[in-house]
């Protein structure tokens, strides 16, 4: 009886742990002087998240469910109306884990950024796996490793599955086909590193002063929390 009172008081103590969702988020090419940290509100409490440039930032949580989140500067209180024209993104019950991605957009009342939500659970993306958004006009051609080549037309995302087993490096060629000239532009050719515990976000976003768009990206490791 003494065991059985143990072991359900541990599955009482993990069951938040492992039932918790969490958010991590990016501001893709800010603009001087935006913001560094962003607040989310649930409906009853404001999230501070930090806004990195070149990787994702800690993870926070949100509640189960679906949940709407605003999306703010300055941290919002329950009971006070949210202001008029704070943009606010809705998270699904089913996703397990969420990247906020931030598009600058100077004028934009309440945030300067267009704040777009993606799905990184794991039932999305798998450990090893490439997830590939392409922020640009331009078709997005990628052969990674023996995988079968991707395609991903302007303002759409696809998934890459785990070009090698293990860790270690695997070759990529990646091209792009510009709408006003319809030929075929390559990216680069060249050899990247396979982490097989971790997810790949690639973006493909504009490059100021050139025609054919830049290709970078982060690893998603599941591990990093924000220090409370």
């Amino acid at each position: 009886m003494r065991i059985q009172s143990i072991i359900l008081l541990v599955l009482l103590v993990a069951a938040p742990m492992l039932s918790a969702r969490t958010v991590r988020a990016i501001f893709l090419q800010p603009h001087r002087g935006a913001p560094k940290t962003a607040f989310l509100f649930t409906g009853t409490k404001s999230i501070e998240i930090d806004l990195p440039r070149r990787n994702l930032s800690p993870q926070v949580e949100i509640p189960e469910g679906k949940v709407t989140l605003a999306v703010s500067q300055s941290k919002l209180t329950e009971g006070v109306e949210v202001p008029r024209g704070i943009q606010s993104v809705k998270i699904p019950a089913q996703w397990s884990r969420c990247l906020l991605v931030f598009i600058p957009k100077p004028n934009r009342p309440g945030f300067p950024a267009v704040v777009m939500a993606i799905n990184s659970s794991d039932s999305n993306i798998a450990k090893g796996d490439t997830m590939v958004y392409n922020l640009s006009d331009a078709l997005f051609i990628g052969k990674f490793g023996n995988q079968t080549q991707l395609s991903v037309r302007p303002r759409k995302s696809g998934i890459v599955k785990a070009p090698i087993d293990k860790r270690g490096s695997y070759p990529v060629a990646i091209d792009c086909v510009l709408p006003e000239t319809k030929k075929r532009s390559a990216i680069c050719r060249t050899n990247w590193m396979h982490h097989p515990k971790a997810r790949q976000i690639l973006f493909v976003v504009p490059s100021s002063g050139q025609k054919v768009p830049r290709v970078w990206g982060v690893l998603d490791r599941r591990d990093e929390r924000k220090e409370p």
